[in-house]
Order: structure tokens, then C-alpha cells, then sequence
């Protein structure tokens, strides 16, 4: 897992690319990991992981986007998030 320097670099890359907003999740939950890739780091959330699965609620017809992410990766987001919001 990369230090906290480089994880809040990769969370403001992610945040400027688009792939994950800078708003609240509308909805969260934590459990062990699925195997998915994290949204910040895009290294797998191991089923001996702990993660974040957030989603985010897109309106209309269009279905809500979920995302997972390391409890790590989720703390840089969540930090860079509010800076950039």
C-alpha cells in the first residue's frame, strides 16, 4: 500500500480525471473487500481487506455508480474531497 503522500496524490488525480466526485457518497457501507479494484489506488480490495463501498446516486433512469476503496485510499479521498470541494 503506498504512504499517505502518494495515496492523497493518486485521490486529487482521480478527483481532476472525473473517476470519483468530489461530493459526499450518497450512500456507504464497510466490509471486507470484494477483490474489486479501489477507485483511488487501483490495486484490488482483498477479500482479507477492509473496505469502503460507496455509491453515488446519478438521478433519472441512470443507475447509481458504486465504487470501493481501501479504508486508506477512502481517508486520502475524503481529505482531498473537501479541500477541492
Amino acid at each position: 500500500m503506498p504512504d499517505e503522500a502518494r495515496l492523497r496524490e493518486q485521490a486529487r488525480a482521480a478527483i481532476r480525471g472525473g473517476s470519483i466526485p468530489t461530493r459526499p457518497a450518497d450512500r456507504t457501507w464497510g466490509g471486507p473487500g470484494l477483490g474489486k479494484p479501489c477507485a483511488i489506488c487501483q490495486q484490488p480490495v482483498r477479500k482479507n481487506e477492509s473496505e469502503f463501498e460507496i455509491e453515488f446516486a446519478q438521478g433519472g433512469s441512470n443507475p447509481a455508480v458504486t465504487l470501493h476503496l481501501h479504508v486508506r485510499c477512502f481517508a486520502a479521498w475524503e481529505f482531498e474531497r473537501t479541500k477541492a470541494g
